[in-house]
Formats: structure tokens, C-alpha cells, sequence
């Protein structure tokens, strides 16, 4: 149970940091990405894995048995 609120936590986290990247981008270069949804996946993606990765290295007790 507390490695699902772990993860969706994670993944909320995740989330509001790529939109805030995007935000940041956008503000930088004055107007709104094009292809802004697909901006936004590829962050979020690498974020994601790069997350979900470090976790079982941070948390030993997420490591399958």
C-alpha cells in the first residue's frame, strides 16, 4: 500500500515539475511551444524514468523479493 502512495506521489511531483519546465521554457522564449504536448511527454518521460529508477536504489525496501 505505501509503495502505491510512494509512486502516485512520485508521479504528481513529476508532473508539476515538467509542466513548470514548460512554463519556464515558454516565458523564455516569449510565446507558447508548438508542439507544446509533445514538449511536455518528452520531459515528463525522462523525468518519470529517471524517478522511477532512482526509487528502488533510494528505497531498498521497494525492491522486489
Amino acid at each position: 500500500m505505501m509503495e502505491i502512495l510512494l509512486f502516485t506521489l512520485n508521479a504528481i511531483i513529476i508532473y508539476l515539475i515538467a509542466d513548470w519546465i514548460i512554463r519556464a521554457l515558454e516565458k523564455r522564449k516569449g510565446q507558447v511551444l508548438k508542439n507544446r504536448q509533445i514538449v511536455f511527454f518528452v520531459v515528463f518521460l525522462a523525468l518519470a524514468l529517471i524517478s522511477f529508477n532512482l526509487l528502488p536504489m533510494l528505497l531498498p525496501s521497494l525492491q522486489a523479493s
